[in-house]
């Protein structure tokens, strides 16, 4: 079906990019593998990814990873959706903060636990977007000035949303030099909703290569230590808290409530609901 593309560049890499897609699309969306923010114009709403994102009006989706966003775009078989989404090419950020620092940016203080987010858009960011909207009108009047400046302005604006939000950290993480090992990468992502290779690439490893380390330091699988760690966590909060299955079901990093019920009987000889209720007896 249709898929049409309008973009801006600077320094010659894609800064801004307006995609309206009717699915399904012939060929899958070939997004650059840098960070991006995507600020979905129109949608209806229709799961475009694994990860539970929404093809919905008015939310944005950072993203470490262009070529996953562009993924999720491609997987519905039916719907429209129009899209823009600023590009954060590294050389790109270098030319524009001069190699330095943002303002407002800070260390970060442990690895990332989402490499992706989606949230509804603030009142200042989807403003940001329609102004941005307005630069496709009249491209032949941009310089590489003012597409700097408006650069600047996405990262700054983000910069000063709550430290500790998904926003904040993904952009800081634009700009940090420190590396975090192996160890801590994965202990601060057990319990979120990672499969195998984004944890992977969130380490910096092949497939391969991370699933040698990963045995190597943990002596086991990552799927089976990962699962484990999972299930004792769920154990742990079903004797401690009144939350539902299902809410402790996402809270331990599963996806599937049923899928979870299934792995806890499987390793406790109970359901979750069982276990509950033995311990109040």
């Amino acid at each position: 079906m249709d898929q049409k593309l309008n973009q801006i560049k600077l320094f010659e890499e894609p800064l801004f990019s307006w995609y309206e897609l009717s699915m399904p699309i012939e060929k899958q969306l070939s997004l650059p593998s840098e960070s991006c923010f995507a600020y979905i114009l129109e949608g209806d709403n229709q799961d475009v990814t694994k990860s539970g994102f929404l093809a919905t009006q008015g939310t944005v989706i950072l993203s470490l990873c262009g070529k996953t966003v562009g993924r999720s775009f491609s997987a519905n078989e039916t719907g429209y959706l129009s899209t823009i989404i600023v590009h954060f090419n590294q050389d790109v950020l270098q030319k524009v903060f001069d190699g330095k620092k943002p303002k407002f940016w800070k260390e970060l203080d442990y690895p990332l636990k989402k490499d992706n987010f989606q949230e509804d858009a603030s009142a200042l960011v989807k403003a940001y977007f329609l102004s941005v909207a307005k630069f496709f009108e009249h491209k032949n009047a941009l310089s590489e000035e003012i597409l700097a400046v408006k650069l600047k302005e996405i990262i700054l604006l983000l910069l000063q949303t709550e430290e500790s939000s998904h926003l904040n950290l993904i952009i800081r993480r634009l700009f940090s030099d420190k590396t975090f090992s192996f160890r801590e990468v994965i202990d601060s992502n057990l319990y979120e909703p990672l499969d195998l290779q984004r944890l992977a690439a969130m380490t910096n490893n092949s497939m391969a290569s991370f699933k040698r380390k990963f045995n190597k330091m943990y002596d086991s699988t990552p799927a089976k230590y990962i699962t484990q760690k999972k299930l004792e966590r769920a154990k742990g909060i079903l004797g401690l808290s009144q939350n539902s299955i299902k809410e402790i079901c996402y809270d331990c990093g599963f996806i599937n409530p049923s899928s979870f019920s299934r792995m806890f009987k499987n390793e406790y000889g109970c359901s979750p609901t069982e276990f509950r209720k033995n311990l109040s007896e």
